[in-house]
């Protein structure tokens, strides 16, 4: 019989009706979540805990720590753990713990749902299901998200609609794998790219520097932008900026004033990667004059990279060094299936 842990942070599925609107309660649910999975019972001892009880609007960079030592006070005790979480930002989460915990050798699998768990026709019971069979089976290990019937890469999962049952997809990456009538089977498309992948087997030490979470900021192209923005990233003392580009990595370069004062803060050995506001595919700067002259300057490409993936791994890097050289080339390194620097 598989050990599960299941660790409640909140979210839509463990949420109450109130009078302020749908609002997680973790300590009212727990009893309805063995309820529903009881048809596991033979297959499964599964223990559920909370850890917080949060709308995942509200979780902050120091929440991903916090869950991280919940499971590494478990995990020699359990053959999985599920995280259940809100969809808002469990790409973040999911991103994140998925660089904590690299090289782990069983399977964490976050989901939740679209509809409260307490409702007839939620989402919430299957999700839970197939994210219990995910975390015991044997086959996997790593970081996934598990929703409507796929298993999902930690660092590739993407919220694509707000109501539709069928939130996540795989960004850029095979799917891991699916369940069909509590069968799990795991893709050939990931079976083989795991064989070809080019990551690494060094994992970085960490320093424990967390406390600290760094400052980093989102930047989105628009046309028309106001480069005054760049003097207030700097004067805030950011320590890392990532701009979501047009296409491939697209930047206003006929704007000089704006690529002069980014010029300064990369001299000033501040990050700036590149990413893109288009889904699929991916950064390549070294295609149209407007990525080149991104590139020229310093910027560090993102590849195909989620928006959600550098920020949590540029979080983590400023954790394990302040060495500008070192974040560079640990942003460029793929460790858990987060990036391929092979974008045409």
């Amino acid at each position: 019989m598989k050990r599960i842990l299941v660790l409640t942070t909140g979210g839509t599925i463990v949420s109450l009706q109130t009078m302020d609107g749908l609002k997680p309660d973790n300590e009212n649910i727990i009893h309805i979540l063995y309820e529903k999975i009881y048809s596991l019972a033979g297959d499964y001892d599964v223990t559920i805990e909370p850890i917080f009880n949060k709308d995942s609007s509200n979780i902050i960079p120091s929440d991903w720590y916090i869950v991280e030592d919940s499971i590494r006070k478990h995990i020699n005790q359990y053959d999985g753990i599920v995280i259940l979480h809100g969809t808002d930002t469990m790409s973040y989460s999911a991103a994140m713990l998925s660089y904590l915990f690299l090289g782990i050798n069983k399977s964490i699998v976050l989901t939740g749902s679209q509809l409260p768990i307490v409702y007839d026709n939620s989402d919430g019971v299957n999700n839970l299901i197939d994210a219990i069979i995910t975390a015991g089976d044997g086959r996997l290990s790593g970081v996934f998200v598990v929703f409507h019937d796929k298993i999902i890469n930690g660092t590739r999962a993407y919220k694509r609609s707000s109501i539709n049952i069928d939130a996540y997809i795989s960004c850029n990456y095979p799917y891991v794998g699916v369940i069909k009538d509590r069968t799990l089977f795991i893709t050939s498309d990931y079976k083989k790219i795991k064989e070809n992948e080019s990551g690494t087997d060094i994992i970085p030490a960490r320093k424990r520097k967390e406390t600290i979470i760094p400052k980093i900021y989102l930047l989105k192209m628009i046309p028309g932008i106001d480069e005054s923005i760049i003097d207030y990233i700097q004067n805030e003392n950011y320590q890392g900026l990532i701009i979501e580009g047009y296409g491939l990595g697209g930047m206003p370069v006929a704007n000089t004033e704006l690529m002069n004062k980014l010029e300064t803060l990369i001299k000033r050995k501040i990050p700036i990667i590149m990413a893109t506001q288009c889904v699929y595919d991916g950064v390549n700067l070294d295609t149209y004059e407007v990525g080149i002259k991104a590139n020229k300057i310093g910027m560090i490409s993102a590849y195909d990279m989620t928006t959600e993936a550098v920020y949590t791994k540029l979080i983590w890097i400023l954790s394990l060094t302040d060495s500008y050289e070192e974040i560079i080339k640990i942003l460029q390194t793929n460790f858990c299936g987060e990036l391929n620097t092979k974008i045409q």
